[in-house]
């Protein structure tokens, strides 16, 4: 008797969980993107109880942002394990976000673009995908302080090219390029990498599983909240020497690079992830633009800061809550009857190098 094709009842269940995931993380990396637009809008200082709601993002949605991009690379490292086009693909990305970041930067000097350490982040998962997953926690843990510490002792020693809020562009010396991309620039690789070696973790952890969430949800909130609190504590403890040698290093600005910040801004990038997670079948409809606004991520991050370049910043915060209304409603607007005519993003087809594959779509074994 031929065994029936038809799926079981559990086997449905499975997919359907595994795609609910999948869509989840779409949703968290389109949440990030709509974050991180207002946060570029500004403006980044503004008083009162309005103000303070409407910057709830800054330093927390680009950490957002990268977490799920380790994520998302850890899946796509997974999924090519023995396709030969890993690497060049791979490397392809890592290149083009690169320099096609630091070119992006020429049209909005005064806004730090994110891509470039994307790029090096990329490149940088080439190494990481062999450290074992047990192992990679503790290199995590070990960089988010050890990063920090070096950051420190560079700027200390009057070694800084550039302030941490000034990036550089494609037309700068390679020199300061290569300083600013790993130490002084905003986007430093010796902290950004922490959030995107936690998503390569947590993407080994059994994401539908209720009990997964739940501890997410619960040991995110108490970093978010942990990091937070003594980040607040501790500048009154220390007075002005708070900002001063080694002593910054128990400061926790947002984008300060420091480890109380990097504790409190991974810790609230888990916490939204496993409530997206957890009550997803509840909140999928309402959440689905924010589902295909991550799905075309790239484009969108892209896209916004294109009107940024023509607009320039928000000088107050009446102004910034309009003109980031309006572009996340455009961005969304766009990402869905984009995604109702075509399966990927513009931008996003260009870096998956689709013509590298081999004719047939066939796949070469990797060479042991």
């Amino acid at each position: 008797m031929a065994r029936s094709t038809e799926p079981t009842p559990s086997t449905r269940a499975q997919r359907q969980s595994g795609t609910g995931r999948l869509l989840a993380i779409d949703a968290a990396r389109g949440l990030a993107m709509v974050g991180m637009v207002i946060v570029n809008v500004g403006p980044t200082r503004t008083e009162g109880v309005l103000g303070r709601l409407y910057l709830a993002p800054y330093g927390r949605a680009s950490i957002l942002f990268v977490l799920i991009a380790g994520l998302g690379m850890s899946f796509f490292l997974r999924s090519r394990r023995d396709d030969a086009r890993r690497w060049p693909v791979l490397l392809w990305r890592a290149g083009l976000l690169f320099f096609g970041g630091l070119a992006l930067q020429l049209l909005t000097p005064q806004i730090g673009v994110i891509l470039p350490t994307y790029g090096l982040l990329f490149a940088l998962a080439l190494a990481l995908q062999y450290v074992p997953r047990s192992a990679l926690l503790w290199l995590t843990l070990v960089w988010a302080v050890a990063g920090p510490v070096v950051i420190v002792m560079h700027t200390s020693a009057g070694a800084a090219v550039r302030h941490l809020t000034e990036p550089v562009a494609l037309t700068d010396p390679v020199g300061q390029v290569v300083h600013s991309s790993l130490v002084s620039g905003p986007y430093p690789l010796l902290s950004w990498a922490v959030p995107f070696m936690v998503g390569m973790w947590v993407a080994g952890l059994e994401l539908s599983r209720r009990p997964t969430q739940h501890a997410m949800i619960l040991w995110g909130g108490v970093a978010a909240v942990g990091g937070l609190a003594v980040s607040l504590v501790t500048p009154g403890l220390l007075g002005a020497s708070a900002e001063e040698g080694y002593l910054k290093l128990l400061t926790g600005a947002a984008h300060g690079q420091m480890p109380l910040w990097l504790i409190s801004s991974v810790g609230g990038a888990i916490l939204v992830l496993g409530l997206l997670l957890r009550f997803w079948d509840r909140i999928a409809t309402l959440a689905r633009p924010l589902v295909y606004a991550g799905q075309l991520a790239l484009t969108c991050y892209v896209g916004h800061y294109l009107v940024l370049a023509a607009t320039g910043k928000a000088e107050t915060l009446a102004g910034g809550m309009v003109l980031s209304a309006v572009i996340v409603v455009g961005l969304l607007v766009f990402s869905w009857v984009w995604r109702s005519r075509y399966a990927i993003g513009p931008l996003e087809r260009v870096v998956r190098a689709s013509w590298l594959r081999p004719v047939g779509g066939a796949t070469r074994p990797v060479a042991p």
